[in-house]
């Protein structure tokens, strides 16, 4: 099981991917039915995503990416 991602992880260091992989991950967010567009949020996990995506150890809950 991996590691909770928590939004102060955009502040303190965590490790990034990088912007390549950070842009795939939003793509296929960007296509998801939880993906809502006017927030860019997570309708599933309640995330950020622009932000969500660039965590090396952040994981989409429906295991997407």
């Amino acid at each position: 099981m991996s590691e909770q991602v928590r939004p102060w992880n955009m502040l303190d260091g965590s490790p990034r991917v990088s912007d390549e992989e950070a842009a795939i991950r939003y793509n296929i967010c960007k296509g998801c039915e939880f993906f809502r567009p006017m927030t860019k949020r997570c309708a599933e996990c309640g995330c950020f995503m622009k932000a969500k995506t660039q965590l090396e150890k952040a994981v989409c809950p429906k295991g997407k990416w």
